[in-house]
């Protein structure tokens, strides 16, 4: 009875309360949440507030104060979504107070509230965990002029049931520098800076690794990423403005890049963290696989794998696969199941779940049909996901941390003794203000109601129970004479590395490039891709026009058989290259050649003997290739030839002889009847 009366007392003191109202012109005023306990209970009831607030204006803020209202609980996650942007329609106010401020906000300036109060109002429940909304407005007076709501998560007790999330950060850098290795841009200084969204989540990740209750999490992380950090690393020049500025190793933005790589190393050092790699360039797979690329698909599988234990230390898990933008057709997931990948980490654009009685959240899995057998995929919820894709993500990091929080609350509450499991992504793509991450994690990772688990521990636990298809999508794919450049290029690579002598880095790193070039990013910047290729192009032709016979000088020969024709042969290159030489003419017998290594800048002298078809002055062409095959260079020599040929000779002295004889005949007698 008192618990009602107290209730009544606090709506009566609610109505009582002057109501602020809008003025017709009202200044602009941006409030929002810096901080936010994340979560209450019985046994702690303080829930502290604090929200910044900026003033726009021209006009001087006076007479302020900061008003709260907590409403009642919300009992379905559509409810709780709508009072992220809107007071409650079901429910009623069970708590507010005006808390006066003093001093003024200037144009310009901002200000920090800090809001403390106590979560004991009779219309909390005392037997269910529940959630409650909050609203927070700044008003001058009588006046509100900004507002701000979110979510008041109240436990009652120690939850027996707890949620299982798999958690997926996907750490991901579009290609940010040129084939020279100048960087095009200072995003990435910018994202590593304090307050960037890579420092905030690696900060976030790190302080959940080295606190001593671990968390399994998953860690999805992309090579290029890891290759421009590496590049960062050693010191860099970036284009600033429009000017080639050079940065130092161990200073600026190459000391950040270098800490984040120190950081991954001891974040993928824990054994809770489950690694996965993105394919190398992060391709779009089914542009691949419907554009003529397929084959290298396997390429940048295990191109990516590799870089990510080389920088990072440790092997990602080549079964499981974050497909870059959750890209995915037939063709690519049946080359994925034939090559062991067994887990997918994909959104629900990609695999859409199946609706649920009473709009619950969806099970974390499903199983997708390949040509190899059954596949299983972690689809991420779509409620969260619609959530994380809001603007609210950027404009207000911390509330929509919290709001995401809140809906994994509520996801909970929908069966809350029922054994159920929820994934989560944040993709690549996903680049809010740093302290998103912080506020997020730090909920997560001590929400009592969550029961953090890895990709394939959810599917283990909890394994699909239907079977799904992949959305209808229509692939983009690169122009024909794009992908042409492509596998041209990569045929020149090839020979290149069947000439290397000793070991050599080169070939692989001129075919990264080209797997750089297929990167997604440049389905729609073709003429930065094409510079990838362009480079590589260049490089191959430099190393193989380096290498040339001498055809300057004629030669002449005086013998038909085994007769000596002198190739000089130069190579330019700074390594030692196996080649072939080949003597290509009709006027030769056959197709003289021969096998050779040419040491590194050097000339060197190889002999034909050769057989003449015929005399006079005739061209021979001379081809060097590689063992493979490939002509890599061709020039024209000028031979000539005095040697007498046998054959014509017997022929010709012959028909002398009967010319004579015919001629002889005239001076004998001939016999008359």
């Amino acid at each position: 009875m008192r618990r009602f009366a107290g209730l009544l007392l606090v709506t009566f003191a609610l109505i009582l309360l002057p109501v602020p109202q809008a003025r017709a012109q009202e200044p602009d005023v941006r409030l929002t949440l810096m901080g936010q306990t994340p979560w209450n209970s019985a046994s702690e009831r303080t829930l502290e507030i604090k929200v910044r607030a900026q003033n726009l204006s021209d006009q001087s803020l006076t007479d302020l104060s900061v008003g709260w209202t907590l409403w009642g609980p919300v009992f379905t996650r559509t409810d709780f979504e709508d009072s992220l942007t809107a007071d409650p329609e079901n429910a009623v106010a069970i708590g507010g107070d005006t808390i006066v401020q003093g001093g003024t906000i200037e144009p310009g300036g901002s200000r920090v509230f800090t809001v403390r109060l106590t979560l004991e109002s009779d219309g909390i429940s005392a037997t269910e965990s529940l959630i409650y909304p909050l609203k927070i407005d700044l008003r001058t007076g009588f006046t509100s002029l900004a507002a701000l709501r979110t979510p008041v998560i109240f436990l009652v007790r120690q939850p027996q049931t707890p949620l299982r999330v798999a958690w997926t950060f996907v750490l991901h850098e579009p290609v940010s520098f040129e084939p020279n290795g100048v960087f095009t841009s200072t995003a990435l200084e910018q994202d590593l800076a304090q307050g960037g969204h890579l420092a905030g989540e690696i900060h976030a990740l790190l302080a959940m690794t080295e606190d001593r209750a671990q968390t399994p999490v998953d860690l999805a992380v992309s090579p290029v990423l890891l290759a421009d950090l590496a590049r960062m690393r050693a010191g860099y020049a970036v284009m600033d403005a429009g000017e080639r500025r050079v940065v130092k190793a161990g200073t600026g933005g190459a000391a950040a890049a270098a800490k984040a790589i120190a950081d991954l190393r001891q974040i993928v050092g824990s054994p809770e963290v489950e690694l996965s790699a993105l394919p190398f360039a992060a391709p779009n797979l089914p542009s691949l696989s419907f554009g003529g690329l397929s084959p290298d698909l396997t390429t940048q599988l295990q191109r990516g794998r590799d870089s990510v234990e080389t920088i990072l230390g440790r092997a990602p898990d080549p079964a499981l696969l974050r497909p870059p933008g959750s890209a995915l057709d037939p063709a690519s997931l049946d080359h994925l199941a034939a090559r062991a990948v067994d887990l997918l980490i994909v959104d629900p654009a990609t695999v859409p779940p199946a609706n649920q009685p009473l709009g619950f959240a969806p099970p974390p899995t499903t199983s997708l049909r390949t040509s190899s057998g059954p596949v299983t995929a972690l689809v991420s919820d779509p409620n969260v996901g619609a959530m994380l894709s809001s603007e609210i993500v950027t404009a207000d990091p911390v509330r929509a941390a919290q709001a995401v929080l809140g809906e994994l609350a509520a996801i909970w509450l929908e069966q809350p003794g029922l054994d159920r499991g929820i994934a989560v992504t944040f993709p690549d793509g996903f680049d809010p203000p740093g302290a998103f991450f912080g506020q997020l994690v730090r909920g997560v990772t001590g929400a009592p109601w969550l029961r953090k688990s890895t990709a394939s521990a959810i599917a283990d636990t909890f394994p699909p129970s239907s079977e799904s298809e992949l959305a209808e999508t229509v692939p983009v794919t690169f122009p024909r004479t794009y992908v042409e450049t492509i596998k041209q290029t990569r045929k020149r690579i090839e020979s290149y590395r069947s000439m290397l002598v000793d070991k050599s880095l080169e070939p692989d790193r001129l075919d990264n490039m080209l797997l750089l070039a297929e990167s997604a990013q440049f389905l729609v910047d073709q003429t930065t891709g094409f510079s990838f290729i362009g480079s590589a192009r260049e490089e191959i032709g430099s190393v193989f026009g380096a290498v040339r016979p001498d055809t300057t000088q004629p030669i002449t020969l005086t013998s038909s058989t085994g007769t000596g024709i002198p190739i000089r042969l130069t190579n330019g290159n700074k390594e030692p290259l196996r080649v072939s030489v080949r003597l290509v003419s009709p006027h030769l017998s056959g197709s003289p050649h021969s096998s050779m290594v040419l040491k590194a800048d050097s000339t060197q002298t190889v002999n034909f003997d050769v057989q003449l078809n015929t005399t006079g002055r005739f061209p021979v062409d001379v081809e060097v290739t590689s063992p493979s095959g490939r002509v890599i260079s061709r020039d024209t020599l000028i031979v000539r030839s005095t040697a007498y040929n046998r054959f014509a000779l017997l022929i010709t002295i012959g028909a002398a002889l009967l010319a004579l004889l015919v001629w002889t005949r005239r001076f004998v007698p001939r016999r008359t009847s």
